[in-house]
């Protein structure tokens, strides 16, 4: 990381950074700001530059702009740069999303060693799931459970006031 402080302005290392370590998290500007120690303005200048870019992703609840780390490509490399050891949340994501049937990740609860996740899909492969969580056991010594929903049982949820859309970790992208 050393080494991109020096070839990248150190703010907005620091910015990224803050989004990396926490992926699931949503900030607000001075939320972002505070944390990373960096001005309000030169903080609003970076987001809106990461969010172009799609680095981070937007949004607006009420009067207030929260941001996120927009899992994609461009996120997954960066965060493999900057990152010192591996996320086992991350890795996760990586092994089990790459199933065309797999819609949404969503992060339940996250503690020390253990994390819950709803995976969201229709004839989820379970051997996949189950062969990735215990890899990153035996890798990280983190223990992962999880709990499959149908797109049906997902959008019912949501019809009883479930408000799982804000712990989304990752989604898969609408094809236009």
């Amino acid at each position: 990381m050393e080494i991109l402080k020096d070839l990248f302005d150190e703010k907005i290392v620091r910015i990224i950074n803050l989004f990396i370590e926490n992926p699931q998290k949503k900030y607000s500007l001075t939320d972002v700001s505070n944390f990373s120690k960096v001005n309000i303005t030169t903080t609003f200048r970076i987001l809106h530059k990461l969010s172009e870019k799609d680095f981070l992703k937007a949004k607006v609840i009420g009067k207030v702009r929260f941001y996120q780390l927009n899992y994609n490509e461009k996120t997954k490399e960066l965060t493999k740069l900057l990152k010192k050891d591996s996320d086992p949340i991350q890795e996760f994501i990586s092994a089990i999303s790459t199933h065309p049937r797999i819609r949404k990740i969503i992060l339940e609860s996250k503690e020390n060693n253990t994390a819950k996740i709803i995976i969201v899909g229709d004839f989820i492969p379970q051997h996949q799931i189950n062969r990735a969580i215990e890899q990153i056991k035996e890798k990280h010594n983190f223990k992962i459970s999880y709990v499959e929903f149908s797109e049906n049982q997902y959008l019912k949820l949501r019809e009883f006031k479930y408000d799982l859309d804000k712990k989304i970790i990752w989604e898969k992208p609408r094809q236009t």
